[in-house]
């Protein structure tokens, strides 16, 4: 069935995908009609959702490692896979309060997952994407934590998210001349595997939601409208270097964790 963002033909590679936000990308993506390559280090769990999808494979690899990256693309490259679309959705969020006894060892590894690794594999994607003259689309998953919103104690996880709003500006020059277009989604408060514990009882769901304008926590199903827009080049080829807010209207309330 012809959707109004169809991507058949098109190959996305989602990092994140064995859960939370990157599986619901993957889950998206295909059934707009694009091949999608999950990625991520829980091999399991991608092999589970490649099966109920259609036309995808699942590929182990750990974004925080420059290696885990560089093989699996090695591996793609032979395989001939050809990729149009890359959504960086790796990451992780713990709290790295500045007073802590020993809280170095969290912010390092935040800041190597969130941001190195988006580095890496953006700067493959990239390249990847010149050499095969692909007009492609990287996506980055950032957050309204790093767009003048920080969550308290946070600060590796705003700092990082920070970072990649602005690695996607800072790469439009580079990219651009290439056809290929960079972009950010910044969202808010969802329901995921990494949120859910913050949610905690009902009571304290309900106490999140009215806090928010649009009175709901969204659901990653949610995001589905932003990242078609930005995935497809018939909607979005003009659209680079640019951060689209899905929260709610969360950022002109409260600030959460006050």
């Amino acid at each position: 069935m012809t959707t109004l963002f169809d991507l058949q033909g098109k190959t996305a590679l989602i990092t994140g995908a064995s859960s939370g936000l990157g599986e619901q990308f993957a889950r998206c993506l295909s059934g707009a009609g694009a091949r999608v390559i999950l990625a991520a280090r829980r091999i399991d769990q991608l092999k589970t959702l490649a099966a109920e999808l259609n036309n995808a494979r699942a590929i182990q690899m750990d974004v925080s490692d420059k290696a885990s990256v560089t093989s699996c693309f090695a591996e793609l490259e032979q395989a001939g896979e050809k990729i149009d679309i890359c959504v960086n959705s790796a990451g992780i969020a713990v709290l790295t309060p500045i007073f802590a006894e020993d809280d170095n060892d969290s912010f390092e590894s935040i800041i190597q997952t969130n941001l190195m690794g988006v580095w890496y594999v953006t700067k493959a994607v990239a390249n990847h994407m010149k050499n095969h003259s692909i007009h492609g689309s990287i996506i980055n998953i950032a957050s309204i934590n790093g767009d003048a919103f920080p969550y308290k104690e946070a600060t590796a996880y705003a700092t990082s998210k920070a970072a990649v709003i602005h690695m996607a500006k800072s790469l439009v020059t580079e990219l651009s001349r290439h056809q290929i277009r960079i972009n950010s989604i910044a969202p808010g408060l969802f329901h995921t595997p990494m949120t859910d514990h913050k949610l905690g009882t009902d009571q304290q769901r309900q106490e999140f939601a009215e806090q928010i304008p649009m009175g709901f926590v969204a659901t990653p199903k949610d995001l589905d409208g932003a990242l078609l827009l930005l995935a497809s080049n018939a909607h979005s080829s003009y659209i680079t270097g640019s951060c689209i807010t899905v929260d709610g209207g969360k950022s002109f309330g409260t600030s959460w964790g006050a």
